[in-house]
């Protein structure tokens, strides 16, 4: 936009008082359109106006320290300005960086250590595989079953990568999920794989294995869009961490899939991504497209990320698996950050195994990301569910399926305590922590175009320019203590069911995991499987799949995969694809 004259001076007043407020915590409501009037017009900050403001900061001002503070603003305001001259780009993370695992270990007896994995361990069968099928008994086949197929020369990884092709250009149009289909891009990969098997030097458990990104991994040279307008046509330069160490593993990529814009939601800038069990729902977000199409046997697991219930959520709609991991066991560098404190990189799979093959090849140090800490993964496990301690909510609230499962989990001889977890410290304020590094993250992009569609964040992001700096680091402080009261409450039991507890653990970093098990209804009568939610301390997540893969065992999810062909001709917006098609 363009303007010139008074109007162009108007605007630069209007921008500094912002920065200002900012800063300072001046303005809010009528207050802050009463005093933005009086610095536009004023074109500085004056004594009244520190003296209107004060309120908010909860300090009493006399004449002479308004005097003194006016000008230490108007100072501070030149700096501002400044700053904002110098172009950051979203991946340039600032220079605190959160690190709990010191408050885990606060939490932690000297013994308290044995109870983390020791180096990693990853073991899988290649036994005989049972037939192959129909191409839904394939595409619905777990990733142990599929890779035993391949090992067997029952199956190619190309004509593997075709029936989810196939699956992808005939049910997107329900679910509305693809933002860029790699057809081509995939069948090299998928050659590629086979010729290795045909060598006799395939890479593991994943090589050939079709999978999706959520589209704020960076794959170049294909589009990566944040599901938002203004970035549609973005190519980040430098592949994610978690996609290059996939890729050296072996396994395909399909396709970059929809996340609610920037991260929120599970409505982009092409439409709503829908939940498969019943399109006439949205699949929850923000790892909408990542969960949709998984359930939908569009592909054979898929990354998500979560920064306030982006894996959890779309999990618990979409009837999938979800590994939310432990904060800082994951890379998150070269995926659009969040808030830097909070965000996290995880699988989705239709079993809670395929999870732990996934996992074990996202884990490792990265210098790219200051917030990892390299910790041990064993998968799969074999403890006896009679050796482990149970942990339910004190205050009882599970659902049925999650009573059924602890009740299982009882018969089976684990003990079944109860588990406080801290309620005393304000969780809604400390979620301030998101709002303030999300405006961060995107302030440049904002500022620049603060009409172009943002989704559901502008409410947030010009908020969040008007917190005080001081209170968001009185709530780190008191965040500090929540890490480590959640972690010695945890501790004490091998995993948690159930529980409202997704701020919680996301202010934390404990990791949870969402099961598909046993059957339920998606809505309107239609049938579809339940899911539970498990937590566990931190760093064990080997634990959590343990438990999630005897549930899923013993209430096997009810039907295995949506009817999608029943939903096919419903008037849904018809999602383009194509070779590096983003639109």
């Amino acid at each position: 936009m363009e303007d010139g004259g008074a109007d162009a001076d108007s605007m630069v007043a209007r921008r500094r008082f912002l920065a200002l407020a900012g800063g300072f915590g001046i303005g809010a409501g009528c207050a802050a359109r009463t005093l933005l009037a009086q610095a536009t017009a004023e074109g500085r900050v004056t004594p009244d106006m520190v003296a209107q403001a004060a309120w908010l900061s909860g300090v009493d001002l006399d004449d002479e320290q308004a005097e003194s503070l006016s000008a230490a603003l108007n100072r501070t305001l030149r700096s501002f300005h400044r700053l904002r001259s110098i172009e950051l780009d979203a991946d340039e993370p600032p220079a605190l960086v959160f690190r709990p695992d010191f408050f885990y270990q606060q939490a932690w007896q000297a013994e308290t250590s044995s109870h983390l994995d020791a180096g990693r361990s990853i073991e899988w069968s290649l036994q005989s595989p049972p037939a192959r099928g129909t191409d839904e008994d394939i595409a619905l086949a777990d990733i142990a079953t599929q890779a035993r197929w391949l090992a067997a020369g029952d199956l190619s990884s190309v004509e593997l990568t075709e029936i989810y092709l196939r699956r992808l250009e005939r049910y997107d149009p329900v679910l509305n999920c693809v933002v860029t289909l790699l057809s081509e891009h995939a069948i090299e990969q998928a050659i590629a794989s086979d010729r290795r098997r045909a060598r006799g030097r395939p890479r593991g458990v994943l090589d050939g294995i079709p999978w999706v990104a959520k589209d704020l991994i960076a794959v170049p040279p294909f589009k990566t869009t944040w599901g938002a307008e203004p970035f549609r046509d973005q190519i980040r330069q430098e592949e994610a961490t978690v996609s290059r160490r996939l890729r050296q593993a072996g396994a395909v990529l399909l396709a970059k899939v929809s996340l609610g814009a920037l991260a929120w939601g599970d409505r982009w800038f092409g439409g709503q991504t829908r939940n498969p069990w019943n399109p006439q729902q949205g699949s929850s977000g923000s790892s909408a497209g990542s969960a949709a199409s998984v359930a939908a046997g569009l592909a054979s697991f898929a990354l998500g990320s979560e920064t306030l219930g982006s894996i959890v959520s779309p999990c618990r709609r979409c009837r999938t698996c979800g590994l939310r991991p432990t904060f800082g066991r994951v890379s998150r560098a070269g995926c659009m950050p969040l808030a830097w404190s909070m965000d996290k990189i995880g699988p989705i799979a239709r079993s809670v195994s395929d999870l732990g093959y996934v996992f074990a090849q996202l884990i490792g140090p990265d210098r790219r990301d200051p917030t990892l800490v390299d910790q041990g993964f064993t998968w799969p496990r074999t403890d006896p569910m009679g050796r482990l301690r149970v942990g339910v909510p004190a205050e009882g609230r599970l659902s049925a399926m999650e009573r059924q499962a602890v009740d299982w989990l009882d018969a089976e001889g684990a003990a079944i305590v109860p588990v406080d977890l801290p309620t005393d410290l304000p969780r809604s304020g400390l979620q301030t922590i998101l709002g303030v590094e999300a405006a961060t993250v995107f302030d440049d992009a904002f500022r620049s175009d603060p009409d172009a569609d943002y989704g559901n964040w502008p409410e947030t992001f010009r908020e969040s320019q008007m917190l005080p700096a001081v209170p968001y680091l009185r709530a780190n402080r008191l965040r500090s203590r929540l890490v480590a009261e959640t972690e010695a409450n945890l501790i004490n039991v091998d995993v948690m069911v159930g529980g409202d507890d997704l701020l919680l653990t996301n202010l934390t970093g404990h990791p949870s995991l969402v099961v598909a098990c046993g059957a339920d209804t998606a809505g309107d009568d239609l049938p579809a499987p339940d899911v539970i939610k498990l937590t566990a301390s931190a760093y064990r997540e080997s634990m959590l799949l343990h438990v999630g893969a005897a549930i899923q065992q013993a209430f096997p999810p009810s039907p295995r995969g949506p009817n999608l062909d029943r939903f096919i001709d419903l008037p849904l917006r018809r999602s383009p694809s194509g070779q590096g098609s983003s639109e």
